[in-house]
């Protein structure tokens, strides 16, 4: 496939003020995958340190709020602007507006570069405002029609604060993708750790006026979370300034640039709606099933989102950028590697951790959440639940990773067909599995249609973008899932010796029969790995060998991650 940028020159001017560009074609082989790896990691440790936030943020949420109806409201309040902020912003345009911006920057310069952005950012702040004012419009009718049910009264009522949070995030995704092409991922990695502090900051800490009952404590809620979605933007200044970048106002509708992103835009937006979709579906099918569904479908995708947060989305955010710019210099060899190196990383860490969380998903659950409001019957229902998602979690992986390697070819219909497609699946597998499962069918449901996507977007990237590595991804898998089960038996045991040895429910002794049973799973895991010569762990072996040497070559490096 011809990439839409083609080949560049070695005359291409570029803005002094921009630091760490990528290395022009000599060395690219040599140095794309240590950048990868490096940015992969700024993004996976900022993402974890939000991920850790998160899951306090859960912990008080749910001791305050439980799996009741009013959380249940909330929740699906929230759902609404997340789900259009991740179609139409992080989601859709950032994967359509990436591979654009990176073609203008190879072909011209940065400061071109800078001048479409400015005119998305115009264009998109125009229609995000517009839609806003006309979503807040139908919330008010409503309002005023009335309903007999509580829960979705109290809905709209959140829906009306919660929506212009959109706004924000997409002003925020466009921020990101700028500094994620200019290979600055740190600062919008902090955008969701920010989130979870003023969420947390906001269940700890409620006005007096408004302490005294659900409504109140979830509106000020409401109110806090749009105040995080303004800290988002404000915390991408800074380095934007850095890398050269102010915003201003351009409106140039006619620019090519936005015409070549608005014929991307539409098959990346429905891609990315009909994820957005299968979670409405699961969400709204909850609401039907009865109180404290939604709740538990929250806790259940949160734990299961852990994993999948810190390294599938941080390999897939620095992998979007890296590729589109291989593909952009026409580097299809160095891409095809990326690619299969990326996927096969985030299966050494996403399938075992699958395991774990299948094995051990109650005593976690119960660790973390039962106190206060959150009981035994809400630790059962989110641990089905919990199974149900974590099922499909290598495939929810893979998806974002398959998913780059298409955009950054400039594929966006390929990606489009196959979520449309596991969205009629999930539509019918839940409304089946939800009958004999309740919120655990609706999980299982969006698993079995994840992983039937994962196998058409493989099916399909040699046909549409390019040769792909099916052997050699193939045996890590099946090595990577034989050594994973063996772990689950080691921490299935494990967990049953710390039960006997030290028995009790104190939050103490529970935290050391978990987290004693991770570690033997860990060791017995990499162990294994190791000794049945997984490509991937002595490859990070060497690595970590290599970096405990002062200044490592970084061919010798290269060569060790190609495992040459």
């Amino acid at each position: 496939m011809t990439p839409i940028g083609g080949k560049s020159g070695d005359n291409v001017t570029r803005d002094p003020r921009v630091v760490n560009e990528v290395p022009r074609r000599g060395d690219a082989h040599h140095s794309g995958k240590r950048h990868l790896v490096k940015a992969a990691a700024v993004v996976a440790l900022m993402t974890l340190v939000g991920r850790i936030l998160g899951l306090i943020r859960d912990i008080v949420s749910a001791k305050s709020f439980g799996t009741n109806w009013q959380y249940d409201a909330f929740l699906y309040a929230f759902m609404l602007p997340n789900l259009f902020r991740r179609v139409v912003g992080e989601g859709g345009l950032t994967s359509a507006f990436i591979p654009v911006y990176n073609d203008i920057r190879e072909k011209k310069d940065s400061a071109e570069a800078f001048r479409f952005a400015n005119i998305t950012i115009s264009f998109l702040s125009v229609a995000l405002f517009a839609f806003i004012l006309a979503i807040e419009g139908v919330l008010h009718i409503l309002l005023k029609i009335g309903f007999q049910s509580q829960t979705v009264m109290l809905t709209l009522q959140l829906s009306r604060i919660l929506f212009p949070y959109l706004w924000f995030l997409s002003l925020y995704a466009m921020g990101m993708g700028i500094l994620n092409s200019h290979r600055h991922f740190l600062a919008p990695a902090m955008g969701p750790a920010i989130l979870d502090l003023v969420w947390i900051v906001a269940v700890l800490w409620v006005p007096s006026g408004m302490a005294h009952d659900y409504f109140g404590k979830i509106s000020w809620l409401s109110y806090v979370i749009l105040l995080g979605g303004f800290l988002h933007v404000a915390v991408e200044l800074p380095p934007l300034r850095k890398i050269g970048f102010k915003f201003k106002w351009i409106w140039d509708t006619g620019y090519e640039g936005l015409r070549k992103t608005g014929t991307l835009l539409l098959p990346v937006v429905l891609s990315f709606a009909v994820v957005q979709i299968n979670i409405s579906v699961d969400m709204t099918l909850g609401m039907m099933i009865g109180p404290g569904a939604n709740s538990s479908l929250w806790y259940g995708n949160r734990l299961m989102q852990f994993p999948l947060g810190i390294f599938a989305l941080a390999m897939g955010t620095a992998l979007l950028p890296m590729l589109a710019q291989q593909i952009a210099r026409g580097e299809e060899e160095a891409s095809r590697k990326t690619l299969s190196f990326a996927l096969r990383s985030i299966f050494f860490i996403i399938i075992p951790s699958s395991v774990g969380l299948i094995v051990l998903r109650e005593p976690i659950i119960r660790m973390l959440f039962e106190r206060g409001a959150f009981n035994a019957v809400s630790t059962a229902r989110s641990s089905a639940v919990l199974l149900g998602y974590t099922i499909g979690l290598f495939a929810f992986a893979g998806q974002k990773i398959m998913n780059s390697g298409f955009y950054a070819a400039h594929d966006s219909k390929t990606p489009m067909r196959t979520a449309i497609f596991s969205l009629l699946s999930n539509i019918v597998l839940s409304v089946i599995l939800m009958i004999p499962f309740k919120e655990a069918g609706l999980a299982l449901g969006t698993s079995i249609s994840g992983i039937i996507q994962l196998g058409q977007l493989i099916y399909y990237y040699p046909k549409k973008v390019g040769p792909f590595p099916f052997r050699e991804i193939a045996m890590s898998f099946l090595r990577i899932l034989l050594a994973s089960l063996v772990m689950g038996v080691v921490g299935y045991y494990s967990l049953m010796a710390f039960h006997h040895w030290l028995p009790g429910a104190g939050a103490k002794v529970q935290l050391i029969q978990v987290f004693g049973s991770i570690i033997l799973a860990t060791v017995s895991y990499l162990t294994l790995c190791y000794v049945c010569h997984v490509p991937e762990a002595r490859e990070a072996w060497e690595w970590f060998r290599k970096k405990r040497k002062p200044a490592p070559d970084p061919v010798e490096m290269e060569k060790l991650i190609d495992g040459a």
